[in-house]
């Protein structure tokens, strides 16, 4: 049987692929008298509050038709933002020659790497630190985040 957050995304697939966005992450938490339902969306050019509250408003339709979520609930849909971890592969490419700080796993050992995200494939990502290349595979990595630039 799928879980509340599966149903989710199966009933906002449609609706995401209509914006031309993707799915990040799909949240819910709270208590059984008060849910709150977290969607994190983006796209490749990024998304805006308008998409967002757009994605929103259909799917709280649904999820009303549907009765999917019994008593009351609170949709939040958003960006995944700077404070949330990548999660996607298309969410790595999406930032390649962004600085970042990769949180992995090598030889056993947790490891940290800052630097720029030179490239993202399939498999690994590289990070250029001081001229020096860093290959990671993506089954090492425990979490990625974008660091903003302060100019």
């Amino acid at each position: 049987m799928p879980s509340i957050p599966e149903k989710i995304q199966e009933i906002l697939q449609p609706i995401i692929d209509e914006s031309n966005s993707f799915i990040v992450e799909i949240v819910l938490r709270g208590e059984r008298t008060s849910k709150v339902i977290e969607v994190y969306v983006d796209s490749e050019k990024g998304i805006s509050l308008e998409e967002c509250s757009d994605i929103s408003r259909k799917l709280s339709e649904k999820l009303d038709e549907l009765d999917l979520i019994p008593g009351r609930y609170r949709l939040d849909v958003s960006s995944p933002g700077l404070d949330r971890p990548l999660k996607l592969f298309r969410q790595y490419a999406k930032n390649v020659g962004r600085d970042c700080k990769v949180k992995y796993t090598a030889d056993g050992k947790k490891n940290i790497q800052e630097g720029v995200l030179e490239q993202a494939t399939a498999s690994k990502i590289v990070i250029k630190k001081s001229g020096k290349l860093f290959e990671i595979p993506f089954s090492a990595i425990s979490e990625t985040y974008i660091i903003p630039r302060i100019k």
